[in-house]
């Protein structure tokens, strides 16, 4: 409803919200002076228009309505609000193009990564509100926006002043009843397929089925498989564990700490750590940094190499219809692929010495017949002697480092062991340190052991 205050030839009506004023006249015999009077006796003095005035003066309106004054509105505050910058599993799955043109189906992306420090959401802050003020110059009083609360969930943080949530670790962003959160822990309802394609994960994984042919899981955390490897390839920066491996001579589990398996079949297993079997190795090669141990269920290594830092130990090895097993302990395989990667680098280095000692040689021979050498030959002589110093000392520091590793490689050789808790098949090749032997007849529970760099077998008892 509008306020009306009518005098003899001029009315003034106010809107409800008094933010708009009006005047009416009913005569034209109406000065400016009368309208501003009846305008200041009912109390406008704010947002007086005075454009509107003149063009009343110039041309009188009778019976109408004339906006006369108008007060400035209020401006409410706007409420906080959350973006979210996140992105969920990604529910369009394409192939990957390479480079060649073809298509690899086994790359497709089933979902999306963040890293630490990215930013996860970002809070937008309440603003205040902005007053106004009404045709009769009283403030009207402006709402102020309302705030919102920002939580920080797992492995994600505020930033100091509140307004961003970034990661801090690497993994898959979710997000629950209005909180973020970053998995460390990508699992796979099912198998690893052509509908998952191939895993790349800075966490934990875990999959609920199997691993089909071909398909590749990295993790830099854990991995647990609850069905069975195929011809694939798992590598972990951690454990693994998984039901079983049925390699195809193709199967590869990696790990830097233990392996976990209920058995390997056709499959090679490389783990810094230890590798425990529930039942049975055949037809695999193993290389582990500290023992291997199959002393569940059928407890049998069969037609394996077996290569194992402190200890093999297993219930049977071998069988009187397999190949014979190969099984060699008191060897570190990280350290005896550090002696060969460090002669492979003597080697070279020694090779590059003589070369360039010949060309020295050569260089020397000149100077001696004529006395000096051209200042092109002169300056590759320079380089060449450089060149020596060099090669001389890298080759010194290898020597010497390669003499502590041989060392290390001869301590840890007598200290190894072969443990079969309750039979041995002929056949079986046991290498402990640097000597070997060949089992010639059936054994019942046996410890072989290196004495006086001898290999001597005697009866174990647990």
């Amino acid at each position: 409803m509008e306020e009306n205050k009518s005098f003899q030839k001029i009315e003034i009506r106010v809107d409800t919200n008094k933010l708009n004023a009006f005047v009416i006249l009913h005569s034209q015999d109406v000065s400016e002076e009368e309208i501003y009077a009846a305008l200041k006796s009912v109390g406008i003095k704010f947002g007086i228009l005075k454009e509107n005035m003149s063009k009343l003066m110039r041309n009188p309106v009778i019976e109408e309505p004339v906006l006369i004054a108008q007060g400035i509105p209020p401006v409410e505050g706007k409420d906080a609000f959350i973006e979210y910058t996140l992105k969920g599993e990604t529910k369009e799955k394409r192939p990957v193009m390479m480079e060649n043109g073809s298509v690899d189906y086994r790359e497709i992306k089933s979902y999306n990564l963040v890293s630490a420090g990215d930013v996860l959401a970002i809070k937008h802050p309440a603003t205040k509100g902005k007053n106004g003020t009404d045709v009769f110059g009283n403030e009207i009083v402006a709402k102020d926006g309302k705030d919102v609360k920002f939580f920080n969930g797992k492995n994600t943080k505020l930033s100091p002043d509140g307004t961003h949530l970034m990661a801090t670790k690497s993994g898959i962003p979710k997000m629950g009843n209005g909180i973020v959160e970053v998995s460390e822990v990508l699992e796979i309802k099912g198998d690893v397929d052509y509908s998952t394609g191939n895993i790349d994960f800075p966490g934990d994984v875990y999959i609920k089925g199997g691993v089909k042919p071909t398909f590749v899981v990295k993790a830099k955390g854990d991995v647990r498989i609850d069905g069975i490897v195929e011809a694939a390839t798992i590598q972990s920066e951690m454990s693994v564990e998984c039901h079983g491996v049925k390699g195809r001579n193709k199967g590869i589990i990696s790990a830097k700490k233990d392996v976990r398996v209920m058995f390997l079949e056709n499959a090679t297993v490389e783990c810094r750590g230890s590798l425990y079997v529930r039942d049975s190795i055949v037809n695999s090669v193993v290389r582990a940094g500290n023992f291997v141990e199959v002393v569940e269920g059928k407890g049998e290594i069969i037609s394996s190499d077996i290569v194992a830092k402190t200890m093999i130990i297993s219930k049977q090895i071998g069988s009187w219809v397999s190949a014979a097993a190969h099984l060699e302990v008191g060897v570190n395989p990280e350290l005896r692929d550090k002696i060969s990667e460090l002669s492979a680098k003597i080697y070279i280095d020694k090779e590059n010495l003589e070369k360039v000692m010949r060309l020295i040689k050569v260089l020397e021979e000149l100077k001696e017949k004529k006395g000096s050498l051209p200042p092109d030959k002169e300056e590759t002589y320079t380089k060449l002697k450089k060149t020596q110093y060099v090669l001389y000392q890298g080759l010194s520091k290898m020597m010497a480092e390669m003499k502590e590793l041989q060392k290390e490689s001869e301590i840890e050789s007598s200290k190894g062991s072969v443990v079969a808790t309750s039979k041995i098949y002929p056949g079986l090749e046991v290498k402990i340190g640097n000597v070997r032997l060949i089992v010639e007849k059936e054994m019942g529970p046996t410890k072989f052991v290196n004495k006086d760099g001898k290999i001597i077998a005697i009866p174990f008892t647990p």
